[in-house]
C-alpha cells in the first residue's frame, strides 16, 4: 500500500469494488488473499490493448508480457498485506 500511496481505507474500497464487479475473488479471510478472476485478467488485457492502440506499443509492452505470464501460470493467489 505504501508504494502505491493509498491509505488502507482506499485500498479496502477499491478491493471491495473490484470484488463486486467479479474482477477479484476473496480467498482466505485469515490472510486477506485476493485472486484475480478470469474476467479480471480479460479486462486488464483488453484495457492495455486499447491503451497500446491509442498510445503506441512502447508504453505497455512489459505489462502485456506480464499479463500473458499470469494467464499462463497455474492459479496462484495474490496476497495483500
Amino acid at each position: 500500500m505504501n508504494r502505491c500511496k493509498l491509505d488502507s481505507m482506499s485500498v479496502e474500497n477499491y478491493l471491495t469494488a473490484l470484488a463486486e464487479l467479479s474482477l477479484l475473488t476473496f480467498e482466505d479471510k485469515d490472510e486477506m488473499c485476493y485472486r484475480t478472476t478470469k474476467k479480471g485478467l480479460e479486462f486488464l488485457n483488453t484495457y492495455h490493448r486499447l491503451r497500446w492502440l491509442l498510445l503506441g506499443k512502447e508504453n505497455d509492452f512489459m505489462l502485456m508480457r506480464l499479463l500473458d505470464q499470469i494467464k499462463n501460470k497455474e492459479k496462484h493467489p495474490f496476497y495483500v498485506s
